[in-house]
């Protein structure tokens, strides 16, 4: 019989070029943001810390990092209330719109982000709300939303609707039900969807351009018009850390994802007494 060891290897193999493919382009721009040239080159000249200095110190790049931040800290917000509020209130429900209903939810992931700038835009110069952060933040919400529903809806995918009724006649009321019934559910695609909330808001560039301002530049916008006209290392910079953001977030959801594993298998289990009668 053939080891478990060799059946995966031509698996692993396979793998490999697929990884390669996907990470090194990625992972490239990290030397980038580590290269005393001033100019964008690889392989770097020389292995420096000036750009990531130079990026720190600079009050237009630390300003888009704070404005990326905080538009992003609207989007995760509203997205998370807004998305898990529609997945529960949706479960288990059957009615004639129920389908039209969700493709509501989900319309920001397939309509072109130009169409939803266009929009944006003319709404909020209509309210003369163009050039801060709260529309920029309000815009990812509407965006980022669709991705915590998906989450969460996944999450509840294996709660039995019955719990919630037998919840409700032992006099539960509305704070009680989604406390201790919906909550431990739905906990994990709340983080899920955070998680996609923020990289969402982190990268939008399209949105943001049309309702940035001199004094409301998110990150994104300023790597773009900075692409456009100075072409620094602290573009790289940037990138980096875009890249260590991503990164983070996708270990935090491997941890939350092993601790829920490791929660299961400690959790005794459910039998059966066999049938003792004939």
């Amino acid at each position: 019989m053939r080891s478990a060891s060799s059946r995966l290897s031509p698996t692993l193999l396979a793998a490999v070029p697929v990884f390669v493919f996907l990470v090194v382009p990625t992972a490239i721009v990290v030397p980038m943001a580590l290269n005393q040239s001033r100019y964008i080159t690889f392989p770097p000249d020389n292995f420096s810390f000036d750009a990531v200095t130079g990026f720190l110190g600079d009050p237009g790049w630390t300003s888009a990092v704070l404005a990326s931040l905080q538009a992003a800290g609207i989007a995760v917000t509203l997205a998370v209330l807004l998305g898990g509020s529609a997945a529960v209130a949706l479960h288990g429900r059957r009615f004639p719109g129920l389908s039209a209903a969700s493709g509501v939810i989900l319309a920001p992931m397939i309509v072109p982000p130009i169409v939803l700038a266009l929009g944006f835009y003319q709404f909020f110069n209509s309210v003369g709300l163009v050039g801060t952060i709260l529309p920029i933040g309000l815009a990812h919400a509407v965006i980022a939303t669709p991705y915590t529903f998906l989450t969460v809806r996944a999450s509840l995918s294996g709660l039995n609707p019955a719990l919630v009724r037998s919840a409700q006649s032992l006099g539960a009321g509305v704070v009680s039900v989604a406390r201790f019934v919906y909550l431990p559910v739905i906990r994990p695609g709340l983080i899920a969807g955070a998680l996609f909330a923020f990289a969402v808001s982190i990268d939008e560039t399209v949105i943001s351009l049309f309702l940035q301002s001199p004094s409301a530049t998110t990150l994104p916008v300023k790597m773009f018009t900075d692409i456009q006209y100075n072409l620094t290392p602290e573009i790289a910079v940037s990138s980096a850390m875009l890249v260590t953001i991503a990164t983070l977030g996708l270990l935090v959801q491997i941890f939350f994802m092993l601790r829920r594993r490791s929660i299961a298998r400690m959790l005794p289990l459910t039998t059966v007494a066999p049938d003792q009668t004939g």
